[in-house]
């Protein structure tokens, strides 16, 4: 998610919520039939048309547009800086501020709080935070700003003089001519011998260039991007720039929002001019802005006209135009991915799914019951070298003196960051190997691909298969050859092979008193399907995506001592748990209120989201007694590159916990086996 700035003040001072001045990225993208990739920039090259993002290997781009604003930095000399906090990242200043004031409330200190920058941010900021504390319950409090110039600069004499007359009646001192020596702790000095005393000090220094753009090869100006009169790159032909991270050669503008919003349209239609080979449009900035600055109170001071207004109703005139703005994001409609689709529309389809788009991930998988009725028909000839049937995770193989392990696992495209997708399909591949406590060493690919040109299918292609390879070199897997073809979408998939040191895990030799144990929390289904539906909110998905590309090959490790396991994927943790009761013929007591779950995904089960699997995994209620709620319905919800369900001897327990705890898994006791009919007794 990102912060709408504009009403970044009107949060501090506690009149917004934070989900209502928040953007969600996932939600925007989704609708906007764009790839979304969470991670970091660190170059960009203009020369090999590239992109490298931390940790990843390098994207590559036809044409490119760079909108990343600009950061708000400290370059004075620091020490010691635990109290000095930027704005950007603002999630992470907004913990900083709140953890503050929790504090003060606890410690009955009084608060001592310096802004470092006197811009029109900075005087925002300062009074929206004299209003929270004032919100609190503080009436007396330290709270200054401290400029290296004067303050305000930007805006008129008769908004100045306003702005300067409210700072004094919040009690706010000013500090111009104020050039930092330096902050060791809560202690602020200036060339002339200043100090002051702050125990939360803000950086607001207006904006600053990224330094990752001095990495790239672009054209830059004082460290901002040099665009010309189409906003595009200097020096290039299919790149371009815009907002505070551009510098307009023309003549400088102000890094003001205002200008960004009104380059979107120009900059839409320059993007599909390049790729059409027709003219450029030419921007045309405004002249001047109409700015509303908020005053702490629900009151603003408006400078455009040569007399400024301030009161309630300037405030009301910014909170209907701020709240316009944010209306544009919600409730957007569905629409899927545009080139990488989820789905193929078969004529047959909505009759078998109804109205909701069909799951990717372990969401597409058969249901358990519908699946057993096919392979109870099965039989397997006898071999000497097969060492179980159907119904383990993996087949067992004698060769020689050892017992090698084989099995194989392929997921439906549930995400539009191929890079991310692959390397959760690898992690998934690998599951089944560390469930029965074996370790893995080659893989075959099996890819299908979607029609496309073949210049767009190698680019794919080579994205999968780096993304997979650096999770199998991690894991000490070889990729030793496969299959690839073209269907009507993309799954990436493996076979994988392994061997086992000492005896497998399997899933009958589960014993009476054992304790289960799960390694990852559960919901993903339920928060994959909720993204596609554009119900999720974008932190739950990354949170999701987060434990989806945990390693469990340190879990499988701790966990050697199992008497039984599996790896919770598409039948869910019940039918998981059930395929262990049946194996051993045990029943399960399981304890409801402490199995794992993913951040949203009880919310999103209680509005009524389930994965297209989930019916078919819900009949598994047959083999249990439960009472409905929100949690227990995630029982039934598939899991894509799920955690490991483990049964351990009780007397081994306590060590297994901590250890998995030590290897950020997790570790609680979610219920135990007794002697009796395989069932699940489900407890609140």
């Amino acid at each position: 998610e990102v912060v709408y700035t504009g009403m970044l003040p009107g949060f501090l001072a506690g009149h917004y919520k934070l989900s209502e001045i928040s953007i969600d990225l996932v939600k925007l993208c989704r609708y906007a039939n764009a790839t979304l990739i969470l991670g970091k920039v660190t170059e960009i090259s203009k020369t090999k048309n590239t992109i490298t993002i931390q940790n990843r290997e390098p994207i590559s781009f036809d044409v490119i547009s760079i909108d990343v604003g600009a950061s708000s930095s400290l370059n004075e000399p620091v020490v010691a800086p635990e109290v000095l906090h930027s704005v950007k990242p603002f999630d992470d200043f907004v913990k900083k501020w709140e953890k503050y004031c929790s504090n003060l409330v606890v410690k009955s200190i009084k608060p001592r709080v310096a802004i470092i920058g006197g811009g029109v941010a900075g005087c925002e900021i300062a009074l929206a935070m004299t209003q929270s504390l004032r919100n609190l319950g503080w009436r007396e409090y330290e709270i200054s700003i401290l400029e290296k110039q004067k303050i305000l600069t930007q805006v008129r004499p008769h908004t100045r003089v306003l702005l300067r007359r409210i700072l004094a009646n919040y009690s706010i001192d000013i500090y111009e001519n104020f050039t930092i020596k330096s902050v060791a702790g809560g202690t602020i000095s200036s060339n002339d011998n200043t100090i002051l005393k702050a125990d939360f000090i803000v950086v607001s220094l207006g904006a600053c260039p990224h330094n990752w753009l001095f990495n790239t090869d672009l054209p830059l100006k004082n460290g901002f991007i040099k665009v010309d009169q189409n906003l595009r790159i200097v020096g290039t032909t299919n790149a371009f720039a815009v907002g505070d991270c551009a510098h307009f050669t023309s003549y400088p503008l102000p890094k003001s929002g205002v200008y960004a919003v009104r380059q979107a349209p120009i900059l839409i239609a320059n993007l599909r001019a390049v790729l059409k080979e027709t003219k450029l449009k030419t921007y045309s900035p405004q002249k001047k802005h109409l700015k509303l600055i908020s005053l702490g109170e629900k009151k603003a001071i408006s400078d455009y006209f040569p007399v400024s207004f301030s009161g309630p109703l300037v405030w009301c005139i910014k909170d209907y135009i701020d709240r316009r703005f944010m209306k544009k994001f919600e409730n957007l409609s569905r629409k899927k991915f545009g080139e990488l689709k989820l789905r193929k529309l078969l004529k047959s389809e909505e009759k078998v799914l109804g109205k909701q788009e069909l799951c990717g991930g372990c969401g597409a998988k058969m249901g358990i019951g519908s699946l057993n009725s096919v392979l109870s028909d099965l039989s397997n000839k006898e071999q000497d070298t097969l060492l179980t049937g159907i119904g383990e995770d993996a087949a067992i193989i004698k060769a020689g003196s050892r017992k090698q392990v084989l099995t194989t696992d392929h997921l439906r495209l549930f995400n539009s960051d191929l890079w991310q997708f692959s390397r959760i399909s690898a992690i998934h591949s690998l599951g089944d190997i560390w469930a029965m406590g074996a370790c893995p060493k080659a893989a075959l690919a099996n890819i299908i691909l979607p029609e496309a040109s073949v210049r767009i299918q190698e680019r794919w292609l080579k994205e999968i298969m780096s993304a997979c390879q650096s999770v199998f070199l991690q894991e000490g897997v070889s990729i030793v050859g496969g299959h690839t073809s073209l269907g009507s979408e993309l799954s990436v998939g493996f076979t994988v092979f392994g061997h086992c040191s000492g005896e497998p895990i399997l899933i009958s030799g589960a014993k009476p008193g054992d304790l289960l144990i799960l390694t990852k929390p559960i919901g993903s289904g339920t928060i994959l399907a909720a993204e596609m539906q554009l119900k999720a909110r974008g932190v739950w998905l990354a949170e999701a995506l987060k434990w989806m590309l945990q390693s469990q090959r340190k879990a499988s490790r701790i966990l050697k001592c199992a008497s039984a396991m599996t790896d919770v994927t598409g039948f869910g943790l019940a039918g998981h748990l059930y395929k262990i009761c049946e194996g051993s013929n045990l029943k399960a007591n399981l304890y409801l209120s402490e199995v794992p779950i993913l951040i949203g995904a009880e919310s999103l089960s209680e509005s009524g989201v389930r994965s297209t699997i989930f019916s078919e995994n819900e009949k598994m209620r047959s083999s249990m007694s439960v009472s409905p709620s929100a949690k227990a319905t995630l029982l039934f919800d598939p899991q894509t590159s799920g955690g490991l369900l483990a049964a351990i001897s009780p007397n081994k327990a306590d060590l297994v916990v901590d250890r998995l705890k030590q290897n950020n898994y997790c570790s609680s006791i979610i219920g135990h086996l007794e002697i009796g009919d395989p069932f699940i007794e489900v407890f609140d």
